[in-house]
């Protein structure tokens, strides 16, 4: 059923457009409450954030990844696990919000909870960053995913806890914010979702610039994953591999400066140490470099091989 799942994640960005402006619990109709066990309740959330009593929050409510953009319709629907849970961490924390600067819905949903700060997405990839843009050179600072305060919420409020998930690829009638549970597997992800298992050839689980090849169906999703990629032909770049054209578009998109082609070269030329003098170590795995690369080579995937080897 499954192609070569090596090849590079790139798909198009015009596939995500959510289509469903609701949460989408097709899912929990399968389940028979009485069968869900105590870990359901999960209780054990509040443990960390008692912890950081006293820090500074930053809640995080925005991705770089461009699929994972379900973000404004899982906080409208899910307010009241939200309120509960930031009067949970407003009781131990000061706390500030930031979304896209592009989010023109998140903005209206959580002025009423405190101040909102917006930032390019790009900043998502590093949290020193967003730190710095909520409260400048402050220490003791954590910053929380706003999903996991709606999940502490739904704990205290003594509700299951939910997972949320971003669905697109035209393998499934998906562009739809799923919830899931902490059993659900991808197979009874794709079968709920009318999956074409003649058309799907990729399963990636997060992010379409960086996420992670899914092998087996039968696995279970975890509650913390975000998004989910079930594509098909259609979705993906030419399978063509070409020679590296000179364009330097992997240079100028490279978040950290660095000159991925290169890197990738000293790599394949088992040139470790000079793999480390031009700054392979510091590659953030954000993946840009393989997405925009015209040639559709596998440079961010080889560094991160690398980086795992050296």
């Amino acid at each position: 059923m499954l192609s070569n799942l090596f090849n590079n994640v790139s798909v198009c960005n015009e596939m995500f457009a959510l289509k469903d402006t609701n949460l989408s619990d097709v899912l929990s109709k399968k389940i028979n409450s009485e069968e869900l066990d105590d870990n359901e309740i999960d209780k054990s959330l509040s443990i960390p954030y008692e912890n950081n009593k006293g820090k500074k929050v930053v809640i995080k409510a925005f991705s770089f990844q461009p699929n994972l953009n379900g973000y404004g319709i899982i906080v409208n629907e899910r307010k009241e696990e939200l309120k509960k849970g930031l009067e949970k961490i407003k009781s131990l924390n000061e706390v500030k919000f930031v979304i896209n600067k592009k989010d023109k819905t998140l903005i209206n949903y959580l002025n009423e909870f405190g101040q909102v700060i917006k930032v390019p997405t790009i900043t998502d990839l590093y949290e020193d960053k967003i730190i710095s843009k909520a409260y400048g050179n402050s220490k003791d600072v954590i910053v929380y995913d706003i999903l996991d305060i709606i999940r502490l919420g739904q704990s205290l409020l003594g509700k299951s806890v939910e997972g949320f998930v971003t669905v697109y690829g035209s393998a499934v009638k998906g562009n739809k914010v799923l919830i899931i549970n902490k059993s659900n597997t991808y197979k009874e992800i794709f079968e709920t979702l009318n999956g074409k298992e003649e058309e799907l050839i990729k399963v990636i689980n997060g992010g379409s610039l960086n996420g992670t090849p899914i092998y087996d169906l039968n696995s279970i999703v975890s509650i913390e994953s975000k998004g989910l990629l079930f594509l098909s032909e259609k979705d993906l770049p030419s399978k063509e591999n070409f020679s590296c054209i000179n364009c330097a578009k992997c240079l100028r998109v490279c978040p950290e400066g660095l000159n991925p082609i290169k890197l990738m070269n000293l790599y394949k030329r088992n040139e470790k140490e000079e793999f480390i003098k031009f700054g392979g170590e510091k590659c953030i795995d954000c993946g840009l470099c393989s997405f925009i690369c015209p040639s559709n080579l596998e440079i961010a995937q080889t560094i991160k091989t690398a980086k795992s080897f050296n």
